[in-house]
């Protein structure tokens, strides 16, 4: 049943995805057969973590057979069979590079990924899709969508496989999302601004690119000696009504952006964005002489990689406000990043002197109020043990009980 209802969750995904015709990316036999090499970047986001960090994967002819080989034996379609490059090839290739028993640990269903190593434990509403430069690529005849073990990639693609989410209630997907640029460069307090957008549709159902307002950018110094996880230098960021968001950052270093935005049930409603910011030292004046960089060794990684940081404390909960109807306030608020539970305040003099109203896990609650005028302010908790680590209180809001 399982296997069944992926199959169809996909089904229903393709069916609501139209992109831009790629019939110029079509690889005629005896060009397939020419290609020496075909390098592409490759990135694999998962729904609460990078599995694989951007990386460059070369691939020839012996490595394309090699691993149609491998492959082969683990689907249940025969797919991995062409001489061409297909966007498979690349993950394959780094899987294989990884793993001891690659076979077992990459698997396919329908031409797409099935399971990935290190992957989220999580149902069958979940499932791999992928994006090559950001666009979902169709055949010729502009409607049929390639799947991962088909689909043509050339010489500088960018690969990204993603974790999407399908509601069997609302027939709907979760959306791509991604920053306009996969990595940045910068220097220590220069500004550097990142756009976040997302896939969407237009009134005909044509895929169309939208800025992703008012979302949360978590910003994480990453760990370049590839061992693990260390204690970062965590930012938080919103980004404005266009998903722009402008930072800086008074200390140089590598920086991992990551954003994704869920349901108040915890579902997402886009896939998991990422991307690099490269901060560096601003140049010494003319007269000094620099220091010779120190050469940094950095060892191959492991499956899975997780680029992590660790935050004090959870978002500061947004968008606070109330409804009020026979006497019963209903108050709510958005979702604040990393946070287990929120604690709602209130006062009726003014804005001072707040008593706790409620302490829940829910983004909105009831109370039913005597007549007069009230000031409410929430803030979020995250659990360290049995400890609460608070995030600072939202903006005050006032609403009147008749």
């Amino acid at each position: 049943m399982k296997t069944k209802k992926r199959f169809l969750a996909l089904l229903l995904s393709v069916a609501m995805i139209f992109s831009v015709s790629v019939a110029d990316r079509e690889i005629s036999a005896e060009t397939k057969a020419d290609n020496d090499t075909v390098t592409v970047t490759l990135r694999v986001e998962d729904s609460s973590k990078t599995l694989v960090p951007p990386t460059s994967i070369t691939l020839d002819k012996d490595t394309v057979a090699r691993i149609n080989n491998t492959f082969n034996a683990s689907v249940e379609t025969p797919v991995l069979e062409t001489a061409h490059v297909t966007a498979a090839h690349a993950l394959a290739k780094y899987i294989s590079d990884q793993s001891k028993t690659p076979a077992s640990d990459l698997t396919f269903a329908y031409g797409n990924p099935a399971t990935i190593p290190g992957q989220d434990t999580l149902d069958s509403s979940y499932f791999w899709s992928f994006r090559v430069n950001n666009t979902s690529l169709v055949m010729e005849d502009g409607f049929t969508q390639y799947n991962f073990t088909s689909c043509p990639v050339q010489d500088g693609d960018s690969i990204v496989v993603f974790r999407q989410y399908y509601n069997s209630t609302t027939s709907e997907s979760s959306s791509y999302s991604y920053f306009d640029k996969e990595s940045y460069e910068t220097k220590v307090n220069e500004k550097v601004s990142v756009t976040l957008k997302k896939e969407s549709f237009d009134e005909n159902w044509n895929t169309i690119t939208v800025p992703m307002a008012d979302q949360n950018i978590i910003i994480a110094m990453v760990n370049t000696a590839g061992s693990g996880p260390v204690p970062a230098i965590a930012q938080l960021a919103t980004t404005d009504k266009n998903g722009i968001a402008d930072l800086s950052f008074n200390k140089a270093g590598t920086y991992a952006l990551y954003s994704s935005s869920m349901n108040a049930d915890g579902t997402p409603v886009t896939s998991r964005a990422y991307a690099k910011i490269t901060v560096k030292e601003t140049q010494p004046p003319a007269t000094a002489t620099p220091a010779p960089p120190v050469p940094v060794v950095t060892p191959p990684p492991t499956i899975p990689q997780h680029h992590s940081c660790v935050i004090k404390s959870p978002l500061v909960p947004q968008k606070i406000k109330a409804k009020v109807k026979k006497k019963k306030a209903a108050i709510s608020w958005k979702r604040a990043v990393l946070a287990d539970g929120y604690e709602v305040f209130y006062s009726k003099k003014n804005k001072k002197n707040f008593k706790k109203l409620s302490d829940t896990k829910k983004t909105k609650i009831t109370k039913k109020l005597k007549k007069g005028k009230y000031f409410v302010k929430c803030r979020s908790y995250k659990m360290s043990g049995k400890e609460k680590i608070y995030s600072k209180y939202s903006k005050i809001i006032s609403f009147k009980v008749k």
